[in-house]
């Protein structure tokens, strides 16, 4: 009894040359049409994370772990991100403390500051529409006899 195995032989075929993709202009050279300053100020304040991190470091810089107690239902890792975010864009500044630790305080910077006023309005607006659901509350107390 003989086996015979076949031998198997392969044809390799020429290929074109690559296809690439059509050549684009840089991004800074396509003339994009000019951004509307109030998308600037929703891109700067982008997420929910960034207006509560602006009002906790109002009034002066903050460690990491103050700022977690200051942001209600934030994640380390989300308030990491979001900071260094902030921290790249120019709109906080990190210091860290020479010691054992490394613990690190964060600031606003000066351009990071020019949104207090931004962020005092919107807490300002906030507190004027807590005011009618308050008072609806206290109606429906009256109401109720409670």
């Amino acid at each position: 009894m003989s086996t015979h195995i076949g031998t198997v032989t392969r044809t390799l075929h020429p290929v074109g040359p690559p296809r690439l993709a059509p050549l684009r202009e840089p991004a800074e050279l396509v003339m994009a049409r000019p951004r509307m300053p109030m998308e600037l100020a929703l891109e700067a304040l982008r997420g929910p994370l960034r207006p509560f991190i602006v009002w906790a470091l109002f009034w002066g810089a903050k460690p990491f772990s103050e700022l977690m107690r200051h942001i209600p239902e934030v994640t380390k890792k989300a308030l990491r991100r979001e900071l260094a975010d902030m921290e790249r864009i120019g709109f906080v500044c990190r210091d860290v403390r020479p010691g054992s630790n490394r613990q690190a305080e964060y600031s606003l910077s000066p351009l990071g500051g020019t949104l207090r006023p931004v962020v005092g309005a919107m807490y300002e607006w906030g507190l004027l529409c807590a005011q009618p659901r308050r008072a609806s509350q206290e109606r429906m107390r009256a109401r109720s006899g409670a």
